[in-house]
């Protein structure tokens, strides 16, 4: 089995090179024009994507996860979700590098194999960063109207963690 999966990355390879060798494109035009194409396409989104970055900073670094983490903890509370995964929850869908970091920061503080680090590592398997995938695909299809997209992936994200907690805290337990 290790063979294969060591010959499998340059089989594929080759395979590719074949089939443009087949169909007599020219292959250097066809990647260049590829990449131009992703050029643009980086050029259309950057600058949502650097807002993004600057207003998650901001709102990090201004106390407002924690402020919104204390506002929602009752919320949360109705269903058994710890307030130690609340900020995470939040950031979740947000930034992919800062749930990242928070995850691993309920990992030093609490340990991975405790409730929280569970329950925030199945969120972190199980989701995705909602707006990030908006801004960059939404963005580059140039798709205005999201609401209800909007709508059905934050409700999926809550969804998620409500699964979550349930399944470590009644499954795991």
């Amino acid at each position: 089995m290790t063979n294969i999966a060591s010959y499998a990355v340059p089989a594929i390879l080759a395979s590719v090179g074949l089939l443009f060798l087949i169909s007599k494109k020219d292959l250097f035009d066809e990647f260049v024009q590829g990449a131009k194409e992703g050029l643009e396409t980086l050029l259309k989104i950057l600058p949502t994507l650097i807002a993004l970055i600057v207003a998650v900073s901001m709102f990090r670094a201004s106390g407002g996860l924690e402020i919104l983490t204390d506002l929602l903890s009752p919320v949360f509370a109705l269903f058994n979700i710890p307030k130690e995964v609340i900020g995470f929850i939040i950031m979740r869908p947000v930034s992919g590098s800062g749930s990242t970091a928070m995850l691993n920061d309920l990992f030093k503080e609490y340990g991975p194999d405790s409730t929280a680090g569970k329950i925030a590592s199945v969120i972190m398997g199980s989701s995705d960063t909602v707006f990030y995938i908006f801004a960059v695909y939404f963005g580059a299809a140039n798709v205005k109207k999201t609401g209800f997209a909007l709508t059905a992936a934050l409700l999926t994200q809550l969804f998620c963690a409500f699964c979550a907690t349930m399944i470590i805290r009644y499954i795991f337990m």
